[in-house]
Formats: structure tokens, C-alpha cells, sequence
């Protein structure tokens, strides 16, 4: 059957469709933490440093756990995959309500909630990768586009819940909404289109012995995972991954609490932070686009540089605009970036071994995202000031965009 069915709707776009709600619900819950972030400090008593370690624990976490949780929904499927990331995550939230020691606070957000994102994101990225050849770059932009409608939603949302009632209770009510809409939702998931009977959007289109290049390759041939790590466009693609999460993590858990030590309401402070995610869906959806017209590896360079701007801009943030400012830019830039890297990899390395190879590739996530926050809270906690922990991150993102710049397909290596 042709990729694309007599039928009005392509069932790759009910695939979008759903993985877009899931990630609205896990990432949102994520990017939540910077919110309860004050409050587990100022109520039960905790350091910077402490809060900040379990976030990192959470990232490095759900970054070794990626490998695991590609390489199950190569084999099993993103329903089952996605029934584990269900069960972690609402327990792990609804475990967190009851916190009372910091070993609680590591162990149920750490490790649960942590493993959970990882079996929630990856079977969402990978099947939806798998069921585009043609506008992979745009599907998966509208699928991640997920993240930041979470944080823009999420985040004030979780800030109304602790004015309205308490963290604790606050927890519990997200528990709750991620079980009863994940968990129906993620019924529709299905790996690739042959469950369905169908070809990839495209692929009907991809000439036969075309050989790809840099702008948005349709990959024809298909890398093991031990073939992908052995070339070194894998590892500057890790590289880069590790730099960016540095800051985007930095800002992720410490904006509210920044803005807040400069004199910013704590309101306004998570409108700020949700208007990260909020940009960020404008960044997903144009850069995966664009990025099917000029190619991955410039669009990497684009956003890289907004961002690293952005993080210099923030060391002069102290109105309220200049941080909404803040926000839409590196917002736009950081959404920007999430739809590359799954795109990347299914055009360099093909699509049998994709969830496999992007895990590995995901362990970056753990190593950046761990590094970030945790530096930041110790270094707020020594200086009494964020500023050498954002001057850090833009200097990541700098030398991400260099490492970028040099990058090169790994073709040649299969030729």
C-alpha cells in the first residue's frame, strides 16, 4: 500500500497526535520542578544543592535509562513501553506528596520519575520517526511541541495548585491528571505503519539509490548500533547533546528561583518559566520544518547561538519583561532543538535500530542534564549568586554550535 492512504487521515498524524499529549503531560510534570523548587527548600528545610541533586539524580536517571527503554520498544512496542513510564510516573508523583527525608525526595523522583520519562519519550520519538520519511522533521517538531505546552501550562498551573491548596496536595492532583489522560491515550500508539498495513509518509517518494547528503537525508541504509558508535559523527552528536542540556537544564529548575532572588514576583517568575515551554512550541514546530529545507546541521547552529545569547541577556535580567524576553527567545531556540536530534539520527543512521542507537545517543541527556542543575545550586549556594553558573552555560552553547559547524554525515563509512 502507498504511504499515503486513500483514507482522509494518515494514521502517522493520529500517531503525532497522541505522542503530542503524552509529552504535554510527562514533560509538564517535569518542568514543574522548578516551581516546587522554593518550596521543598523553604519548607522542609533543604539546600539548594540537596533540591537540585535529586533533579539531577531525575536526569541522569532517565538518561542511562533511555538505552533500556529504546531498545524494549524496538522489541515490544511504545504501548507496553509507555505502560511502564505510566506506572512510574503517577506513583513516583503521588509518592512525592508524602516526602519527609532527602533519600524520599531521590528515590521518588530521582529513580521512579526518572525511569519513567525515559520509557514515556522514547517510544513516542522513535514511532513517530518511524512512520515519516517525507516531513520527519515536521512531525516530530508538532509531536515535541508536547514539551513545551506542558511547561506553558503546567508550570503556572502547578504554582495556582500551591496557592490554591499546598505542594503536597498540588502532587497528588498531577498524579492523578497524568494516569487518567496518559494512560488512554497512549492505547492509540503503534511502532511503525506495517502494524496498520501502510508505508512511511514518503516513502513511495524516496528515489531509489539516492545517496543523502547534509540537508534532511532520506537514510536508505541502516546502521547497527554498534556501526553508529563506532563513527564520529555519533560522538560530536553526543557532545553537543551533553553541552546543551547543561544550560537548558540550568534554566529549566532555576529560573523561577533566579527571578524570585532578583526581586521578581513568584508568579510572574512561572509565567516566565512557562513561557519557556510556551516559545519552545513555536521553535519545534518552525525549526523541524525549517530544518527539512536547510538541513539539520545549520538549524543546530541557529538555535545554539539564540540560546547562548539569551543566557548572556539573562546575567542583565531584572524587570519583568526582560525575563518574558528571556524566555521567548532561548524558548524558541531550546524547542527548536529537541525535534533534531531523533530527525538526525533517522537520517544518518536509518530507522531498524532507531530506538536503540537514540538511546544511547540519550545517555548525553543524563550526563548534561545531571551536570546543570546541580551546578547551578552549588554554585547559588557558595557565591550567593547564579552568574558564573549562566556565564557556563552560555559558553557550552557556544562551543555546541562550533562542534556543529564541523559535523559530518556518516555515510561514507557504510559506502
Amino acid at each position: 500500500m502507498d504511504g499515503k492512504p486513500k483514507t482522509k487521515i494518515f494514521y502517522g498524524w493520529v500517531i503525532v497526535a497522541a505522542g503530542c499529549t503524552i509529552l504535554v503531560l510527562e514533560f509538564g510534570c517535569q518542568y514543574s520542578y522548578g516551581i516546587f523548587f522554593t518550596e521543598l527548600c523553604t519548607d522542609l528545610g533543604w539546600t539548594g544543592t540537596m533540591v537540585s541533586g535529586a533533579y539531577s539524580l531525575f536526569m541522569f536517571t532517565h538518561g542511562v535509562t533511555y538505552f533500556w527503554a529504546g531498545s524494549f520498544n524496538d522489541r515490544h512496542g511504545p504501548r507496553l513501553t509507555l505502560m511502564i513510564s505510566i506506572i512510574a510516573m503517577s506513583t513516583g508523583y503521588a509518592l512525592m506528596s508524602t516526602i519527609s527525608a532527602p533519600w524520599q525526595l531521590y528515590a521518588f523522583y530521582g529513580v521512579m520519575v526518572g525511569t519513567g520519562l525515559s520509557f514515556g519519550y522514547m517510544p513516542v520519538a522513535s514511532s513517530v520517526a518511524r512512520w515519516f520519511v517525507k516531513r520527519r522533521g515536521t512531525a516530530l517538531g508538532i509531536t515535541v511541541a508536547g514539551i513545551g505546552i506542558g511547561t506553558l501550562v503546567l508550570a503556572p498551573f502547578a504554582q495556582f495548585l500551591i496557592f490554591r491548596f499546598d505542594w503536597r496536595s498540588a502532587y497528588l492532583i498531577l498524579a492523578g491528571l497524568f494516569f487518567i489522560i496518559v494512560f488512554p491515550v497512549s492505547r492509540l500508539m503503534r511502532r511503525d505503519p506495517s502494524e496498520k498495513g501502510l508505508r512511511p509518509y514518503g516513502a513511495e517518494e524516496t528515489p531509489v539509490g539516492d545517496k543523502p547528503g547534509d540537508n534532511s537525508p532520506l537514510s536508505l541504509v541502516h546502521f547497527t548500533v554498534r556501526q553508529a558508535t563506532k563513527t564520529k559523527s555519533f560522538w560530536l552528536l553526543f557532545v553537543v547533546y551533553v553541552l546543551v542540556l547543561i544550560p537548558i537544564q540550568i534554566v529549566m529548575v532555576h529560573l523561577k528561583a533566579y527571578a524570585v532572588h532578583l526581586g521578581v514576583a513568584e508568579m510572574t517568575a512561572a509565567i516566565a518559566l512557562g513561557l519557556v515551554g510556551g516559545a519552545s512550541i513555536v521553535g519545534r514546530i518552525v525549526m523541524g520544518r525549517v530544518s527539512d529545507r536547510i538541513g539539520r546541521k545549520a538549524s543546530f547552529i541557529i538555535v545554539f547561538l539564540l540560546m547562548a545569547v539569551m543566557m548572556l541577556w539573562l546575567l542583565e535580567a531584572r524587570q519583568p519583561w526582560q525575563f518574558y524576553l528571556f524566555s521567548a527567545i532561548f524558548g524558541f531556540g531550546y524547542g527548536g532543538f529537541v525535534p533534531l536530534v531523533p530527525a538526525v539520527v533517522g537520517d544518518w543512521f536509518g530507522m531498524k535500530f532507531h530506538g536503540s542507537i537514540l538511546g544511547i545517543l540519550s545517555l548525553s541527556v543524563g550526563i548534561g542534564g545531571a551536570i546543570g542543575p546541580l551546578l547551578a545550586g552549588y554554585v547559588f549556594d557558595i557565591t550567593g549568586s547564579y552568574d558564573i553558573a549562566i556565564i557556563l552555560g552560555a559558553v557550552a552553547l557556544f562551543i555546541a554550535a562550533g562542534c556543529s559547524f564541523i559535523i559530518k554525515t556518516p555515510y561514507a563509512k557504510l559506502a
